[in-house]
């Protein structure tokens, strides 16, 4: 519980509670009302019968579906037409799966009336409709009487953090956070910012403050940041409380393209721990091992003719191995087809490319640094449609990488990384991600905003966003993009 409160909030952790209970709470009073076998108790005196035992598990797999829908943000809190489409599609997703799966796997886990079914449905939405558009924003209000909501630090008193804290305070009945002071660089101690909001000290101050004013959590609004004073400070807020809100010039290409929500209209990313229970690494592995296994399998042919088709046009080995970095910054053997001429890797000129990709934060960027000359034909085709990369289905299988995840880089590349570039590798690399997803969608991607989608990705992850960055890449490699 603790932990859910930490990374999500007050609000977020009763809604995902209170969902939760009425998914199963509804599905129960369902039964309880035309039961579908006579003299069937939900829970008897040693277990709860199969059916409803099922459902616990399911309501778990309906708060995925419910954040998918964002009805965990604020912009759907707030507005009561897109709350109330968001709670119908949810509702209707629930029982349809419910109905698709009793039907596919004609398990007896499921109950067979569909009138029981369609009970739970209406019962479901209705008690949605109450709990979330009736009572739940009265219940914001009274929380904020009670003075339940967070306090937190803006950091950044130029217009930006100004006008934030000037929004919060005019709709301070519907706000979750509340704001208690400004972290400046530039102005004095105490010095007044906005209305009865001072300056309570300099950002480097923040662990000495926490405790003086009470401070719950933060928002960066700082603007004149570079990219390390940006990421050093959060990473600071995040050991603090476990969470950091982000608004600022840096981080509009995720507020540009990420569904991130907003305190009203003022756009803002949302970076916590990365998480690492149990559960958390037990889904992670189970799903690369079962995922890379099942793609090793289906798409033998294709490595089979791939491979015949490397050997016959081109001489030299059919893999080309290099060491790439993992996660912590360890090295591994990286695995791909090779799909450039032997030596194409000791090409002088690529370092130089390399480095001043890296370094471009602002000009014209480039989608990929690579010497088109070195490529073979049979190279240029498995690299548009991201065939050479499938040996990397072994490296996940060894364990050195994951199917999603930051970009795997060579060892001299990760040498020209700045520290803040380097965070990305708190996770193990993937064979996609969303660095893969977006710089294929835009004409070019600096190298700062990959490394970005790849932060983001750390410290956001889960299966719905894995889900959808894995349909993404399907339809980046079928349109022919995966080289971009």
């Amino acid at each position: 519980m603790k932990s859910l409160l930490r990374r999500y909030g007050r609000s977020t952790t009763y809604l995902l509670i209170t969902d939760w209970l009425i998914v199963v709470g509804t599905f129960g009073m369902a039964l309880h009302w035309r039961h579908y076998a006579q003299g069937v108790n939900i829970i008897s005196r040693y277990h709860i019968i199969p059916e409803a035992l099922f459902v616990l598990v399911y309501a778990f797999f309906l708060l995925g579906i419910f954040g998918a829908l964002r009805l965990y943000k604020r912009k759907t809190w707030m507005s009561r037409p897109w709350h109330l489409l968001r709670i119908t599609q949810g509702t209707v997703i629930c029982i349809v799966g419910y109905l698709l799966l009793g039907t596919l796997s004609k398990s007896p886990v499921f109950v067979p009336s569909r009138l029981v079914t369609l009970n739970w449905g209406l019962l479901l939405f209705s008690a949605l409709i109450i709990h979330r558009i009736i009572l739940f924003l009265p219940m914001l209000q009274a929380a904020t009487r009670a003075q339940l909501q967070r306090r937190v630090v803006i950091i950044g008193a130029k217009e930006p953090g100004i006008d934030f804290a000037r929004k919060c305070l005019a709709q301070h009945s519907y706000t979750t956070l509340t704001p208690v002071g400004f972290l400046c660089g530039d102005r004095s101690r105490e010095e007044a910012v906005f209305e009865d909001l001072t300056c309570l000290g300099k950002p480097e101050d923040l662990p000495d403050i926490v405790n003086l004013y009470k401070i719950e959590g933060a928002v960066i609004t700082e603007t004149d940041l570079p990219y390390q004073a940006l990421m050093d400070l959060i990473e600071r807020c995040i050991r603090l409380f476990g969470w950091v809100d982000v608004h600022t010039d840096k981080s509009a290409v995720l507020h540009d393209t990420l569904d991130t929500d907003t305190y009203f209209d003022v756009p803002f990313v949302r970076l916590a721990e990365i998480r690492n229970s149990f559960l958390t690494r037990a889904y992670k592995e189970t799903a690369d091992v079962i995922g890379a296994a099942i793609g090793i399998v289906l798409l033998s042919p294709i490595l089979l003719a791939t491979a015949l088709a490397i050997k016959l046009t081109s001489p030299g080995p059919v893999l080309y191995t290099h060491k790439r970095i993992g996660k912590g910054g360890k090295p591994f053997l990286f695995y791909k087809f090779r799909s450039m001429s032997v030596g194409a890797d000791q090409d002088k000129t690529r370092k130089d490319s390399i480095r001043s990709f890296i370094q471009e934060e602002n000009g014209s960027p480039v989608r990929k640094v690579v010497n088109e000359a070195y490529i073979t034909p049979v190279g240029r085709f498995i690299r548009k449609w991201a065939i050479d990369e499938l040996p990397q289905l072994f490296n996940v299988l060894k364990g050195d990488m994951s199917l999603i995840g930051p970009r795997p880089v060579p060892v001299n590349e990760y040498e020209m990384n700045d520290e803040w570039h380097k965070r990305r590798f708190d996770i193990k690399p993937g064979c996609t991600g969303l660095w893969k997803v977006y710089a294929a969608r835009q004409e070019g991607t600096v190298f700062a905003h990959t490394v970005l989608y790849d932060l983001y990705y750390a410290r956001n992850m889960n299966p719905l966003l894995d889900l959808y960055i894995v349909f993404m890449t399907i339809w980046v490699i079928l349109s022919g993009h995966a080289d971009g």
